[in-house]
Parts: C-alpha cells; sequence; structure tokens
C-alpha cells in the first residue's frame, strides 16, 4: 500500500513539473536549451514533436534526480523508486495526450475542453494556458484563460478538425473552432 501512495505522489506531481517547464523553459526564460529549441519548434510548426529519442535522454537526469531527492526525502530507495514510477508514468501518459490532442479527435467532452485549451495556448496567446494534462495548474497561477472559438490559422492542418477539402472545419467542431 505504501508503494501504490508514493507512486500516486508521483502521478500527481507530473502536472506541476509539466507547468513548470512548459511555462518557465518554454516561454518565460531566456535559455538556449534543447527543450526551449523543440518548444520553439512545436509552436512554429504544430504537428511537429521533438523525436523520441530526445525525450528519453531528456527524462534521464530528470528522472535521476527526482529518484535521489525523493531517495533522500523518504529515506527509502523503494518509495523513491516507486515516486519515480509513477512520475514517469504520468510523463509518458503526458506525451500521449498531447500528441493525441494535435492528431486524433476528442472522444469526450474533457478531451474537447482540453484541446481548446491547449489550442488557445498555441494559437491565441503563448503567455496563458500552460498545462496540457490539466487546466488546475493554470487557474491557480492565474495563468488561465477560458477559451471561447479558437482561431486555427488555415495554413495549420489538425487532421481530426479539416474536412478532407482542406478548406473547412467539420460540422461537430463548428462551435468551437474556426479558420482564419
Amino acid at each position: 500500500m505504501k508503494y501504490f501512495i508514493f507512486s500516486s505522489l508521483g502521478l500527481m506531481t507530473w502536472p506541476i513539473m509539466e507547468y513548470l517547464l512548459h511555462r518557465f523553459v518554454g516561454h518565460v526564460l531566456r535559455t538556449n536549451t534543447l527543450f526551449k529549441k523543440e518548444h520553439t519548434r512545436h509552436h512554429a510548426e504544430t504537428n511537429y514533436f521533438a523525436p523520441l529519442g530526445y525525450k528519453i535522454l531528456a527524462a534521464i537526469p530528470v528522472s535521476l534526480i527526482m529518484m535521489s531527492l525523493m531517495t533522500f526525502i523518504l529515506n527509502s530507495w523503494e518509495f523513491g523508486f516507486a515516486f519515480n514510477l509513477g512520475f514517469l508514468s504520468m510523463f509518458s501518459v503526458y506525451e500521449w495526450v498531447h500528441w493525441s490532442f494535435h492528431a486524433k479527435a476528442p472522444k469526450t467532452q474533457l478531451g474537447l475542453r482540453l484541446r481548446k485549451h491547449h489550442f488557445y495556448h498555441h494559437f491565441h496567446n503563448p503567455k496563458v494556458n500552460h498545462g496540457v494534462t490539466t487546466t488546475f495548474i493554470d487557474k491557480i497561477s492565474n495563468t488561465y484563460i477560458k477559451p471561447g472559438i479558437i482561431k486555427v490559422p488555415k495554413n495549420i492542418i489538425l487532421p481530426w478538425l479539416i474536412e478532407k477539402d482542406g478548406q473547412s472545419i467539420k460540422p461537430e467542431y463548428l462551435d468551437h473552432f474556426q479558420l482564419r
């Protein structure tokens, strides 16, 4: 049961890290890191995602730091490992969710709402709505804007959003998205 608790804490810690990395390393800090470079490219080319190898290389030192820190705090390498397992599991979920927002149609209202949150960040104001898997951290950090209709640039192709003609929004999304 204790391992489950620490693994769950790792799961819950990821959205905080997601927000902090995205907001500060991706947008606020004037850094010249691989993360910043890849993130900037993702904003410029919305359907571009950093190669998996980059993500694994970035995850290794973060994982080692998190495991070491949690092992020290919890005074148990087993609990540190359980925490890290939860943290890395949620990182993997985040990667899949983020990719699916760009590549797949939403299946639920929550999926649609989170996509609108994310695409408001992409297409309207990159200084707000930094969360991808949750809006909670944006709300408590005062960086949340409730998105209305998302205006998607015509040169951006989100395959699930656009009709086969490439010129119009699918009818089921007309209340949520427009081409500009």
